[in-house]
């Protein structure tokens, strides 16, 4: 993406799921899309720790794992080559953890392509989420497969960025352009406000108030965001979405007609976004369509 001068590679996770197998179709489109290659990649899970395990015991549990974790590669390759015959494949048997092996992979890819995530937003709460630790800790942009397994780059639906006029929203803005431009897709930027904070809180007098100063305000923002991309891609189909909402409902609601929403993210704890509200969050666990997360480092 904004980086490809020194990232290459489109990374997918391959853990058995089918999500997995649908996040892999997808990155395949988009490796076909960017010329990239597809790195399909599984991690070895570690035997848990015995004194009384034998070498000859700890050589026949790695040759087992890794004779299972090459059949999934094998099942994920095949149904990739069922729609795309001319994208390069890469594979790859990684001993260690999910969440630190595919953030370490991430370093040097162009796009992390996961299923999506295997708990729900109430347990990545209390009990973690592997796609959430990766999303909060990637190095590239992640994008996680959501919605049903038609869902591929390159269809005639729009892409979705969020637009908040922070710096992480930069980025997204960026790379949905980027995405927009490569597939020659449109692009929906929506942009959210609260007239409560417009007020600072709820009154009375938000019966009686004007908003039209507020909403020539937030379009007026909403454009100076776009500007420079705009001018960029001048190809690009804009459609200018301002709504007085929630972020996250707003978002939610467009995923149903995109192909992909691209978000930033402050990578926040799952913790910390149950109680100051995480959008990229809420999008991986309920948007209709893959979502692409964004954030700086």
């Amino acid at each position: 993406m904004t980086s490809a001068s020194v990232r290459h590679g489109i990374v997918a996770g391959i853990d058995g799921s089918a999500s997995a197998v649908n996040a892999a179709r997808w990155a395949a489109s988009a490796a076909r899309q960017f010329d990239e290659p597809l790195r399909l990649t599984h991690i070895l899970p570690g035997r848990p720790k015995s004194t009384s395990v034998t070498v000859t015991d700890e050589e026949m549990f790695n040759h087992h794992t890794r004779a299972d974790g090459a059949k999934l590669l094998d099942e994920a390759e095949n149904a990739i080559r069922d729609d795309h015959t001319d994208v390069t494949i890469e594979r790859s048997l990684v001993a260690g953890t999910p969440a630190t092996s595919l953030v370490e992979l991430s370093k040097s890819a162009r796009i992390l392509a996961l299923g999506q995530a295997a708990t729900t937003e109430m347990q990545s709460v209390f009990l973690g989420s592997h796609a959430i630790r990766i999303v909060n800790r990637a190095h590239c942009p992640v994008a996680v497969f959501r919605g049903s397994s038609d869902h591929a780059v390159a269809d005639k639906r729009p892409i979705v960025v969020g637009v908040d006029g922070s710096k992480l929203s930069e980025l997204a803005i960026a790379h949905a352009f980027e995405f927009a431009a490569f597939l020659e897709a449109p692009l929906v930027a929506v942009h959210t406000w609260d007239d409560s904070a417009s007020l600072g809180g709820y009154s009375e007098a938000r019966r009686f108030t004007d908003w039209g100063p507020y909403e020539e305000h937030e379009n007026a923002l909403l454009a100076e965001s776009l500007a420079g991309m705009c001018d960029k891609y001048p190809e690009v189909e804009v459609t200018r979405s301002v709504q007085r909402s929630g972020p996250m409902k707003a978002l939610l609601e467009h995923s149903a007609e995109a192909q992909l929403v691209v978000v930033g993210s402050h990578g926040r704890s799952p913790f910390m976004a149950s109680i100051v509200g995480s959008t990229s969050q809420s999008l991986i666990h309920h948007a209709q369509c893959p979502v692409l997360v964004c954030r700086e480092g």
